[in-house]
């Protein structure tokens, strides 16, 4: 992974090719033989995954992985691991009767149906099954020919459709998505990821993910009640959070005109948050960029305003 990162930093490579580097030279070696060990306890691989993610992102390792996954629109590995795995005892199934693997794999369930022993392989197998809604698969195993290319096909699908409705959910319930939520709607890769050279795309992607300074996030450092975590700028007694800074904030009307459109300048809503925050326009993203710039260096120096 730190052999990719090198050469990442070398030819300065943009994030659609860091990812499929990724993909092509790290994920092979995580998932080797995950087919038969994809039981275990995978929580180390999907940490390695993010550790790459946030870094490749330059983000704070206490980055919230809902926004780590939206941003990038990747799914995490262990639906490659379990579709890996339900695939490989579809082919045993499918296999001939005389097959050393097919032979041990029905003795051994005939032991495991039976009570008589417990198979992490098999009990793994039967809760993807469950949870995917297959459960008749696991049951009939022996009444019909399976179609291996429908079962992976199947199995990968409704695993993302789960983990998409938990991701939803996880926007919704963190109390780190309130602004997330307004201008994430969607899943998949930002389009500025790729607009934006990586100097600026690192300032984006750190405001879209609270990887900042503004009193909204410096409050829950120190335990305070999200209403009360006012900005220190202005003296209107409202949340210095993302919106604000950006449309509301009088003290930064100045640089607001400045940088951004006289469209954002007045009347603030959340229709013109989400509006600007999923621009794919590269010049509305440049200056958005450069004004989110000036606000961290005034969050940090609010004298300099007076």
């Amino acid at each position: 992974m730190y052999g990719v990162i090198r050469k990442i930093r070398t030819f300065n490579l943009p994030i659609d090719c860091q990812l499929d580097l990724f993909d092509k030279i790290v994920v092979p070696v995580l998932l080797y033989a995950c087919d038969v060990w994809g039981y275990e306890n995978i929580e180390i691989i999907e940490r390695v995954y993010l550790k790459y993610l946030k870094h490749i992102l330059n983000l704070e390792s206490c980055t919230p992985s809902y926004m780590v996954y939206g941003e990038t629109g990747r799914f995490p590995l262990y639906i490659t691991i379990f579709t890996r795995m339900i695939s490989f005892w579809a082919n045993i199934i499918n296999s001939s009767e005389n097959r050393l693997s097919k032979i041990i794999y029905m003795y051994v369930r005939i032991l495991f149906d039976n009570g008589q022993i417990l198979n992490p392989w098999l009990c793994s197998l039967k809760n993807v099954l469950d949870k995917c809604g297959l459960s008749n698969l696991w049951c009939d195993h022996e009444s019909y020919h399976y179609n291996s290319s429908w079962i992976r096909t199947t199995i990968n699908q409704r695993l993302r459709d789960q983990f998409l409705q938990k991701w939803h959910n996880d926007i919704q319930e963190s109390t780190k998505g309130v602004m997330y939520r307004i201008h994430k709607t969607n899943f998949e890769c930002e389009r500025y990821l790729l607009l934006l050279p990586s100097k600026l795309r690192k300032i984006l992607v750190k405001f879209r993910t609270t990887n900042h300074h503004f009193p909204v996030e410096i409050g829950r450092w120190g335990i305070v009640e999200r209403s009360k975590r006012y900005c220190n700028l202005c003296n209107c007694n409202k949340i210095g959070d993302e919106f604000h800074v950006i449309l509301e904030c009088k003290a930064l009307s100045k640089l607001r005109s400045q940088f951004l459109d006289t469209y954002y300048c007045s009347s603030p809503n959340t229709k013109k948050f989400y509006e600007i925050m999923s621009s794919v326009d590269y010049i509305t993203l440049r200056k958005l960029c450069f004004f989110i710039s000036k606000i961290n260096h005034t969050v940090r120096l609010p004298h300099l305003l007076s």
